[in-house]
């Protein structure tokens, strides 16, 4: 097996040719550590290179490096032009759709605006005056910063490029890893293969939709295709030691690509260390490795923002269960692009491919076939559980991409042909049309949420900042007036205009539920409140108001805003807004100054200080559980009592 010290790389009962001796990736074991065996490797072997001149196997990678000519011809020897071509086609038109597609939700948005704040010099904030994690990906709001910081152009186009990069770089990764599984299985390794599971790239659009969008989707891809990529390449053919720390590392950044990850983590570190099989003392230090950057990440989060999730998490009630919602959620994308007729197929011929296999009565092999599925049926179990989420079919991709990774691409065979031929008439079908039997939009579980904002911003590609602020001027000129005037003012999306409390430190609070456009068109120094609670930490605690819809299911009460941010010599004086009482607001006011909800709003509002930072991280467990009573009377009862 690849993990032996006897081991060429090669699986067992299989074949090899000289185009394996001369890949690039095939770099040596190093020497074993005393206890751990699993890294003894063949430091005296040689190996032919292209130009037929006998190298040490150990001093290669470094002679690729420096020769390219041979790493490219290395690679060529390696893939059989048809599976060179087939990869490319598959990729290109993948980029050429998604590119097409391109646009940025209201949610991708809202990172841009966190990622304004950090080049502002503000910190990792949606509103300057108040430390509030609105960012799911921690990893995604780094590379916009990253991006953002070098290129200097709108932050929105960076993040539709970016997360198309990654979309496609996942999807070539995944392709190449899937071409060397199947050299594993083959006696001829440089056999033809043809695109299989990867045309449900081409035919369920919302893969197209979410390579951009501003979201992370593209980044999750990425993720995937490199830690399969690791697994086939590293893992199972040549663990040497500097691999080993690197795969750990790239595992490790699960939950930074999304929190949910770390049962993908869970997954693929299992799979890794089955593979390595390293001893006592390496299995600590790759555990340690690939744990670094997230409890890093989780020591400043508590610390800074006085929470251990970010605020999506808790205001979509990540840790809830909507079982019956969730199936559903799954369901419209499997119904509405027939996709449970690729995923029938190709499961029934890669059985009947893989039955008479050699190598599947190898231990590698079989652990490599196993790793994407029980991930993506783990990770499609968590999404029903769940409830799904509010944008259609967008947390199915992964599971999908997933499900597909053994069998992206296919050899030729009497048995794969018909099955790659079927698919390939679903995909076209189903691409031409963009969506087959899909749902009725007005009995949907979820939303398109493309269409949505193609229409409410009135272009057929919203990728730009500007595409949201030309839609929400009224709240830049409303500002810019009150400016000229001294005026002071808590406004909102639906045209509520209040004086604000002069005690606060900024001139203007917008209240919006459309986040990201808000944010957008409100100057980076006045203060942006989230009526959903992603970017509030009152909201995001509240106990449901509006049932139904993952992730805007605790809508702010105004009784809790005017509370907050409206004049109290206004507000507690006269009914401001039809049906929210003079008394309520003075019972949530007067609640958010008592015990635990008073402390959570210090927790975001007090300057950082040390003392702050260890009070908010020594409390941070206790604060993240807090449940507020979205009834502010009920609030005043639990908290003031």
């Amino acid at each position: 097996m690849g993990n032996q010290g006897t081991d060429t790389g090669v699986p067992e009962g299989i074949g090899t040719d000289v185009s394996d001796a001369a890949d690039v990736s095939d770099a040596v074991h190093e020497p074993a550590a005393s206890g751990d065996p699993g890294s003894v490797g063949q430091q005296g072997t040689a190996a032919p290179t292209a130009g037929g001149e006998t190298i040490p196997r150990q001093r290669r990678p470094l002679l690729d490096a420096v020769h390219p000519v041979r790493a490219v011809t290395a690679f060529h020897r390696r893939h059989h032009p048809v599976t060179l071509v087939a990869i490319a086609a598959t990729t290109l038109a993948y980029a050429a759709l998604a590119y097409h597609r391109r646009w940025i939700a209201d949610d991708g948005m809202i990172a841009v605006r966190t990622v304004r704040q950090i080049l502002a010099g503000h910190g990792p904030v949606y509103s300057p005056y108040e430390r509030a994690e609105t960012d799911t990906s921690t990893l995604w709001t780094l590379l916009l910063t990253i991006g953002g910081g070098v290129t200097g152009v709108d932050v929105a186009r960076v993040a539709v490029l970016t997360g198309l990069l990654c979309a496609v770089g996942g999807v070539v990764s995944a392709l190449f890893a899937t071409a060397r599984l199947h050299a594993r299985l083959s006696a001829k390794p440089r056999r033809p293969l043809l695109p299989a599971g990867a045309l449900l790239l081409l035919g369920v659009s919302p893969f197209w939709d979410f390579a951009t969008s501003g979201l992370e989707t593209g980044l999750e891809i990425l993720w995937l295709g490199l830690c399969w990529l690791a697994l086939v390449a590293w893992c199972a053919e040549t663990p040497d030691t500097k691999r080993q720390y690197l795969v750990a590392l790239l595992i490790g950044l699960a939950p930074l690509v999304r929190p949910e990850f770390a049962l993908m983590e869970a997954v693929f570190a299992v799979a890794a260390w089955l593979l390595i099989r390293p001893g006592k003392r390496r299995t600590l230090l790759l555990f340690v490795t690939a744990q670094a950057f997230p409890l890093i990440t989780e020591i400043f989060r508590a610390g800074y923002y006085g929470e251990l999730v970010p605020l999506p998490a808790l205001a979509k009630s990540a840790d809830g269960s909507q079982w019956n919602r969730g199936w559903r959620y799954v369901e419209e994308t499997l119904k509405g692009y027939f996709v449970w007729i690729p995923l029938a197929i190709l499961l029934a011929a890669a059985i009947a491919h893989l039955m008479n296999k050699s190598a599947l009565k190898s231990r590698t092999t079989t652990i490599l076939l196993a790793t994407p599925v029980t991930a993506g049926l783990l990770l499609g179990l968590y999404v029903v559980k769940v409830g799904g989420d509010f944008m259609h079919a967008r947390m199915v991709l992964p599971v999908l991409f997933l499900l597909v990774l053994p069998v992206l691409v296919v050899p030729v065979t009497a048995v794969l042909v018909p099955a790659v031929t079927a698919t390939a008439v679903w995909a076209a079908y189903c691409g031409s049309t963009y969506s087959v039997h899909f749902y009725d939009q007005k009995h949907a579980i979820a939303e398109d949420e493309r269409v949505g904002y193609q229409q409410w911003t009135g272009r057929p590609n919203p990728e730009t900042s500007a595409a949201y602020t030309n839609r929400e001027r009224g709240i830049g000129e409303a500002i810019a007036s009150w400016t000229a005037h001294g005026q002071h003012v808590l406004t909102s999306e639906g045209g509520i205009d209040v004086p604000l409390d002069p005690s606060l430190p900024f001139p203007f609070a917008v209240a919006a539920g459309r986040l990201g456009a808000a944010g957008a068109e409100t100057p980076l120094r006045d203060e942006v409140v989230d009526t959903l609670g992603l970017a509030n930490p009152l909201g995001a605690h509240l106990t449901v108001t509006t049932p139904g819809r993952p992730g805007h299911e605790k809508e702010l009460p105004w009784a809790w805003i005017l509370a907050d941010y409206g004049d109290p010599a206004v507000v507690d004086t006269q009914e401001v807004l039809k049906g929210v009482s003079p008394q309520q607001v003075a019972a949530a006011r007067h609640a958010m100054g008592c015990g635990a909800l008073k402390e959570l709003l210090d927790s975001t509002r007090q300057p950082m200080t040390f003392g702050r930072f260890w009070s908010n991280l020594a409390g941070a467990a206790s604060r993240t559980a807090l449940v507020v009573p979205a009834d502010p009377f009920a609030a005043e009862k639990k908290f003031c009592r």
